[in-house]
C-alpha cells in the first residue's frame, strides 16, 4: 500500500503540470492583451512596454512557464495582474466557499441517491420503481443553471424572500477577511438553493447507477446465503448487498467532483457566491494569466487527489481488493 500511494503521489507531478502547461499556452494564444486592461486611460506604448517587462510578458511563453514553476515551488504563486493581490491569498479565501459547496451539493445527491436506487432495485418493476427512475431522467436532464433559476423563483420571489437570491454568510472560523459575515443560520439560508441546483443532477445519475448495481448485487450467492442464514432484510442489504454495489458508484463520484468544479462556476455566478468557479470565470474574462494559473493549478490538483483517495476508498469497500 505504501509503495503504491508513493507512486500514485509521484504520478500527481506530471499531471498537473501537463495541465498547467497547456492552460499557460492557451492563455496566451487566445486575442487580447492584459495590459490594455490594466492600462486603460493611461496607455501608452511606453507605458505598456514597461508594464509587459515588469510582468515578465515580453519574455517567450516557455521562459514565462519557467520562471512561474521556479516561483511556484517557493511557495509564490503569482501577483494578479489587474488587482496587485498575491493570487495564493484570494484563492485560499474563496476555497472554502466552493469546498463547502460541493461537499453539501454531493451529501444532498447522495441523500437522494442512495434511497432512491434501494427502493427501485427491491421493489423493481413497481410503482416505486418507476417512480425513481422517472425522477431521475427528469433531474438528469434539467441543468444546473436552469433548476438554479427555478428555485430562485419559487424560494427567493414566490415565497416572499424565504431564500436569499445572492451572496454569501461564511461559517464561523472560516472568514479570512476582516470584513464578512460569519453566522450558522446565514450560511445554511445561502448555501441551500446553491446545493440543490447542483445536487440534484448528481442525484439522478447516481440514483441509475447505484439502481443497477443494486440489481445485479442483490442476486449474487453470498447474498442469498446471508438470507438463507436467517439474518433480517436491513444488514443483508445494508451491509452485504449495498457496499459491494457502491463500488462502481464511488468510481463515478469521483469523476464527478471534476464536473462539480465546472458546475460551481455556473452555480456560483448565478447566485453570486465569492467561490472559486466566480473567481476563475471572473480571470479568464480579464485575462489576468496568474489568477488564471493559479484557478487551473488549484482545480487540477482537487481532481486528481479525489481520484487518488477514490482508488484508497475500494479497499474499505471490498477487503479482496488489495494494492501490492
Amino acid at each position: 500500500m505504501r509503495t503504491y500511494l508513493l507512486k500514485r503521489l509521484l504520478q500527481i507531478i506530471p499531471t498537473v503540470l501537463g495541465i498547467t502547461f497547456v492552460v499557460f499556452v492557451m492563455m496566451r494564444s487566445i486575442p487580447g492583451d492584459p495590459v490594455v486592461a490594466l492600462l486603460g486611460d493611461a496607455y501608452t506604448e511606453e507605458n505598456a512596454i514597461k508594464a509587459r517587462h515588469d510582468y515578465g510578458l515580453d519574455k517567450p511563453i516557455l521562459v514565462q512557464y519557467v520562471i512561474w514553476l521556479g516561483k511556484l515551488v517557493q511557495g509564490d504563486w503569482g501577483t494578479s495582474i489587474l488587482s496587485g493581490r498575491p493570487v495564493l491569498k484570494d484563492v485560499m479565501v474563496r476555497l472554502p466557499v466552493t469546498l463547502e459547496l460541493i461537499f453539501l451539493s454531493m451529501a444532498v445527491a447522495l441523500a437522494i441517491a442512495i434511497p432512491a436506487a434501494i427502493i427501485g432495485a427491491l421493489r423493481q418493476n413497481t410503482w416505486a420503481d418507476y417512480t425513481a427512475t422517472s425522477v431521475a431522467m427528469v433531474g438528469v436532464s434539467i441543468p444546473e443553471f436552469f433548476l438554479g433559476v427555478l428555485l430562485l423563483l419559487a424560494f427567493s420571489i414566490g415565497l416572499g424572500g424565504m431564500l436569499p437570491s445572492s451572496g454569501w454568510v461564511y461559517l464561523p472560523g472560516t472568514c479570512q477577511t476582516v470584513v464578512c459575515a460569519a453566522s450558522l443560520w446565514g450560511n445554511t439560508q445561502h448555501v441551500l438553493m446553491p446545493a440543490l441546483a447542483l445536487g440534484v443532477g448528481r442525484a439522478a445519475l447516481l440514483t441509475r447507477l447505484l439502481r443497477a448495481s443494486m440489481l445485479e448485487v442483490i442476486r449474487t450467492e453470498y447474498v442469498t446465503t446471508a438470507r438463507a442464514k436467517g439474518l433480517s432484510e436491513r444488514p443483508v442489504i445494508l451491509k452485504h448487498a449495498l457496499k459491494n454495489a457502491l463500488i462502481p458508484t464511488v468510481t463515478v463520484m469521483g469523476l464527478q467532483v471534476g464536473f462539480l468544479i465546472g458546475g460551481a462556476i455556473v452555480v456560483e455566478t448565478l447566485f453570486a457566491m465569492p467561490g472559486l468557479g466566480t473567481f476563475g470565470i471572473d480571470a479568464i474574462i480579464a485575462r489576468d494569466y496568474q489568477q488564471v494559473q493559479g484557478f487551473a493549478l488549484i482545480t487540477a490538483f482537487a481532481f486528481v487527489v479525489i481520484n487518488l483517495i477514490v482508488d484508497l476508498t475500494y479497499t474499505f469497500l471490498d477487503p479482496r481488493i488489495r494494492y501490492t
